[in-house]
């Protein structure tokens, strides 16, 4: 199983990374998945980041928002 078929076969539908490559990307969006790429921090950051609408802090430097 590919790295797409293995996140779409656990159910995502938003999914929060770092890097991504644009054929990854573009296939989960294709699948509906909301990506968000370039952000950092740990697990914890990135998720409390999401749910408290604060993703813009975590974004990688140079990424315009």
């Amino acid at each position: 199983m590919d790295r797409t078929s293995a996140i779409l076969a656990c159910g995502v539908t938003i999914f929060l990374c770092g890097a991504i490559c644009n054929r990854t990307r573009n296939a989960l969006e294709r699948a509906g998945v909301t990506v968000i790429p370039w952000l950092t921090g740990t697990e914890t950051q990135v998720l409390e980041g999401f749910l408290g609408g604060r993703l813009a802090e975590l974004t990688m430097p140079g990424i315009a928002v």
